[in-house]
């Protein structure tokens, strides 16, 4: 595995973020975002197959530790087909299914 660390504006607040990129020596690889400078990725993204399209992506936005948002591409076919979203910030998902219409 190689792992390269990069600081860029990701959320535009005019402050760097940390961002850090994984390539796994199966194909697969993660980015990993803290904007708040805590030490804990506050947006996440995945290529779970190796094709080189994120498949799953997740968001804390309100910084508690919990994603708020979640989605997936089930049949690795570059479109988001799931994904669980928590509008009021209790950890339990508000929402769960395909926002964009049938798969």
């Amino acid at each position: 595995m190689s792992t390269e660390f990069y600081e860029a504006d990701v959320d535009g607040d005019g402050h760097a973020d940390n961002v850090q990129y994984d390539q796994h020596a199966d194909g697969t690889s993660d980015v990993l975002i803290d904007t708040n400078h805590d030490g804990v990725a506050d947006y996440e993204a995945s290529d779970t197959d190796g094709d080189g399209q994120f498949d799953y992506v997740a968001a804390d936005t309100d910084h508690d530790g919990t994603h708020d948002v979640e989605a997936w591409d089930q049949n690795s076919d570059g479109t988001f087909d799931k994904a669980n979203v928590d509008t009021n910030s209790d950890g339990v998902a508000d929402y769960s299914g395909n926002p964009w219409g049938a798969a």
